[in-house]
């Protein structure tokens, strides 16, 4: 809203209250029932008043307009093919160059190389695909753009029912050696295309009578209300028991040798990374089950005198320190009782001879960033950060989105991995996520963004589209490959200047800093590399105070604003990303990816070496080159084209995926041809595209439905 001013509110009759809403001033909270309700219908007139020059905005259905599917385009991606080969981008095997490792904050091969990772998830029920389908999805997954996948659910009992865990036993400590051959088969055939693994140990494992826990597990059992079993999370800080448990799988599970590659897990170099427990803090999330109201006394008095000793060490009073919802004390203690809890795994993984980056759990659920510290024991900063609709339109000088949360996980000099990011279906306009997460991640030189999930259901052809399960989404999956170019090829550049937010005692653990109170944060992250330096706080034995390069700006305002004043638009200082969040769209225009995306019809947007007039009310329209030269030069060009995509009548597949409508001009030498590319990769032959003024004039939709499109020498 471009006016200046107040924005007046009136209501025709008295209201009950009209307040701020609690925690956040930039909303505002009316109630028109108090204490008292009359009977009948009572109709109550607001009128807004705008200041000079205040627009209103219209409404999402009316900005979208109506969806007659009727002439959308059905089952566009097929569930087991790909548009593109991209597999060239993979070396193979994976490990082929070493054991990956953390060379400051970047993830490099043995031979020093620079890696980064496009990758996704396979999880649950997706493990135990057969044969057949695994090997054919490994080669899918390589041909879409990924270089890695994650192992995830592979113990989580509860609702996959069987895991890499033998379910028959009375104790959870043997393996599953049916299921365990399955995921040394998904390793090899992941290995066999140059697509990295990354393990993660515990997940949702259900502990059992037969593990011998003892006086704690009934209670456990109570909070898991299974019946089956009891999950750890939380207790394993507290209960010496499960934490050798733990560490025990931990050794089982690593020293298993696959069938098919003869190597144990941890001494196969096509295993990147390793997880210690997921979603699994006490700093936010459940620190507080181990207070007296939850009734856990077993627990409870071990965490008691815990907080007892270390409140007299640091004269601290027991009342504050308990406290384990709110900042103060109580963060001090829980992140030194975390970190503390991470060495000890860190160290059993190290006498197994691990030679990977592993993350002990992540930055995750909204977290704040007292929960950041206790990462820093592992040797790599795991974030997970899930989107709503409109990303694209938040303003960063008062709104964080999935993106910004991302970066509040870069602990500097670190490696940041992100094993979960999603703006999952049926979110409408979830086909912008790709190219945003990729082209942001590339700025700020991230080293492993995963979606969740390429897929948690097995393969067989999908009568629904899960919301968990990408692989057959083409809003989603539709703009992988020119999200795996641009990220993986490095098309976006580092950003050229460097910046670390520093946190003190104060802002870290006594206020709680987040996204949503670090405007510094949020107006850096689309613009420069921004990252989170932390204090040496007296009461923890294992920090530091960060040190920064030279040449790195630090920052110790949290609320510092580094968009112009007037400027409704974001630029990287590479001058290569540009969000207009109140036209909602982003612009990426690089040498070799030219693209826009989000609310784009009826824009004019001239980039280097293209022009794109869009029609289409809301799209991603990419313009990528596959030979490596800069697009005018460049013989080869994808051109993907994606926008709404849903089920069709009674929720039921296939898709139907809404045709990208307008025009792009690809600058170009002589003598291209462009072809549509089928949703399994075949040329459907060529189409007529204008050559004038030496550049291509492509209109969409083309004459065969299709979101992919070839510019190419030969065909």
């Amino acid at each position: 809203m471009p006016g200046k001013g107040p924005i007046e509110i009136e209501f025709d009759e008295s209201i009950a209250n009209v307040y701020f809403e609690r925690g956040n001033r930039s909303q505002i909270r009316t109630m028109f029932v108090g204490t008292d309700v009359r009977s009948g219908i009572h109709t109550v007139s607001m009128t807004v008043t705008l200041p000079s020059g205040g627009t209103v905005t219209e409404s999402l259905s009316d900005r979208y307009g109506p969806a007659d599917t009727s002439n959308w385009y059905s089952g566009a991606l097929p569930h087991d093919k790909s548009p593109v080969d991209l597999s060239f981008l993979n070396h193979k095997p994976a490990g082929k160059f070493g054991f990956v490792k953390a060379q400051g904050d970047k993830l490099v091969f043995e031979n020093g190389d620079e890696v980064r990772f496009w990758g996704g998830n396979i999880a649950a029920y997706a493990i135990f695909a057969d044969k057949e389908h695994i090997q054919m999805q490994a080669k899918r997954i390589a041909r879409l753009g990924y270089n890695l996948m994650r192992i995830h659910h592979h113990d989580s009992m509860r609702w996959v029912g069987r895991t890499v865990i033998d379910k028959t036993r009375s104790d959870s400590q043997h393996l599953d050696e049916e299921v365990m051959e399955r995921l040394d088969y998904w390793i090899k055939c992941l290995r066999d295309e140059g697509v990295y693994v990354w393990l993660d140990l515990h997940v949702g494992r259900l502990f059992k009578e037969g593990d011998n826990i003892g006086e704690g597990f009934a209670e456990m059992v109570r909070r898991s209300s299974g019946g089956n079993g009891a999950e750890g999370k939380g207790y394993c800080y507290f209960n010496e028991r499960i934490e050798q448990l733990m560490k025990d799988f931990n050794a089982k599970y690593l020293t298993h040798v696959n069938k098919h590659t003869h190597l144990a897990y941890k001494d196969d170099p096509a295993i990147m990374g390793l997880l210690i427990t997921n979603e699994n803090d006490i700093t936010s999330h459940f620190g507080n089950l181990m207070l007296a109201d939850k009734n856990n006394p077993y627990h409870n008095k071990i965490f008691e005198g815990r907080v007892k000793a270390f409140a007299e060490k640091h004269g601290f009073k027991f009342s504050q320190t308990v406290r384990t919802w709110e900042p103060g004390p109580s963060k001090l203690f829980l992140a030194d009782s975390e970190y503390m809890w991470n060495r000890r795994l860190l160290a059993g993984l190290e006498a197994l001879g691990v030679k990977v980056p592993v993350s002990t759990t992540q930055m995750w659920g909204g977290m704040s960033l007292y929960g950041l510290p206790p990462l820093t024991a592992g040797g790599v900063i795991d974030v997970h950060s899930y989107g709503e609709s409109e990303a694209l339109s938040a303003n960063p000088r008062f709104k964080d989105n999935y993106v910004s949360y991302l970066a509040s996980g870069h602990a500097y000099g670190m490696p940041v991995s992100i094993t979960e990011w999603n703006v999952p279906y049926p979110k409408v306009d979830r086909f912008t996520a790709p190219l945003y997460v990729a082209g942001v991640a590339a700025l700020q030189g991230w080293d492993a963004p995963m979606i969740y999930n390429y897929s948690q259901r097995t393969f067989e052809k999908p009568s629904r589209q899960g919301t968990w399960s990408t692989f057959s989404d083409v809003a989603i999956t539709g703009m992988m490959p020119a999200a795996a170019l641009l990220y993986r090829q490095g098309h976006v550049s580092d950003a050229k200047q460097s910046y670390c937010i520093m946190l003190d005692r104060q802002g870290l653990y006594m206020e709680g800093s987040h996204p949503r109170n670090m405007a510094s944060l949020r107006t850096l992250v689309e613009r420069s590399k921004v990252t989170i330096g932390m204090p040496d706080v007296p009461e923890l034995d294992w920090d530091k105070q960060t040190e920064v390069d030279r040449e790195i700006k630090v920052i110790t305002d949290r609320n510092a604003n580094f968009i112009t004043a007037g400027q409704d638009f974001v630029r990287s200082d590479t001058g290569e990303l540009m969000r207009n969040w109140v036209k909602g769209y982003q612009v990426i225009d690089t040498r070799r990816t030219q693209a826009v995306h989000g609310w784009i019809g009826g824009e004019k947007l001239q980039l280097k070496a293209t022009s794109f007039e869009i029609a289409t009310a809301k799209a991603a329209v990419a313009v990528s080159s596959l030979d490596g030269k800069a697009i005018g030069e460049s013989g080869r060009i994808l051109i993907s084209a994606v926008a709404r995509a849903t089920a069709s009548p009674g929720g039921r597949m296939p898709l139907l995926s809404e045709p990208v409508r307008g025009r792009i001009r690809i600058s170009g030498p002589k003598g291209l041809k462009l072809l549509s590319l089928a949703g399994d990769g075949q040329k459907l032959g060529p189409i007529g595209a204008r050559y004038d003024n030496n550049g291509y004039v492509v209109e969409l939709p083309a004459q065969i439905g299709t979101h992919w499109f070839l510019l190419t020498t030969k065909y």
